[in-house]
């Protein structure tokens, strides 16, 4: 994240799956903790605020703050891991392609410009199928973390796109409502990838947050 840099932070971006996929979110949380030195601010940006919760879990002393867009708090319901499965099946079937038709019409505001939609598309392509089918599997079998919420006790900025329709603003809201201190954040005019649609603006909320909790 160059404009992060640019202010002085330093940037681990952890490639996950990886090379050696597998697919719980326990396990690529120890595979970042034992990457990362000291301690960490976590910005988790969709399924990567479902690790964030994990890795507060496992290493809540080693977080002094948490960034957390376009997520929510809760477990996959019945029909919920159902369709996971279904979109395992269209992966391993029908390969990427399929993958993606199904998925764009989901991600993105009503006004996203094409060059956007092909930049995600890019960065979704880059992975083999199996890494997508481990992260998809993940994705399922992710613990709820509900629970979790009232035992994080740094602060945490909630970011969420207006017109977010996998994790809508509600979801974002009700991580809020169930942390000590939460900051909640919409960005008009964006879908469920905030950063890549509105970039300007989730940059401004972010630099914000850390600075006050960095200063």
């Amino acid at each position: 994240m160059p404009p992060l840099e640019h202010a002085g932070h330093e940037v681990i971006a952890p490639n996950l799956p990886g090379n050696e996929p597998d697919s719980t979110l326990s396990s690529w949380a120890a595979r970042i903790l034992e990457l990362l030195p000291g301690d960490f601010i976590p910005v988790g940006i969709s399924m990567g605020g479902y690790l964030a919760f994990e890795l507060w879990r496992q290493a809540p002393k080693r977080i002094p703050a948490m960034v957390l867009a376009d997520t929510r708090a809760n477990a996959d319901d019945e029909a919920g891991r159902a369709a996971r499965g279904e979109t395992i099946r269209r992966l391993r079937e029908d390969g990427f392609d399929g993958f993606w038709e199904d998925l764009e019409p989901k991600l993105f505001a009503a006004d996203v410009p094409e060059a956007v939609v092909r930049r995600a598309r890019e960065i979704a392509a880059d992975q083999p199928v199996e890494n997508l089918v481990a992260t998809v599997e993940a994705l399922r079998d992710r613990p709820d973390s509900i629970s979790t919420l009232a035992d994080v006790d740094v602060p945490v900025l909630v970011l969420v796109g207006a017109e977010d329709a996998l994790t809508p603003p509600v979801a974002a809201k009700e991580i809020v409502a169930g942390l000590v201190h939460g900051r909640y954040a919409e960005i008009p005019g964006a879908g469920h990838l905030s950063p890549l649609e509105k970039p300007g603006e989730f940059n401004e909320e972010l630099h914000l947050f850390l600075h006050e909790v960095l200063s």
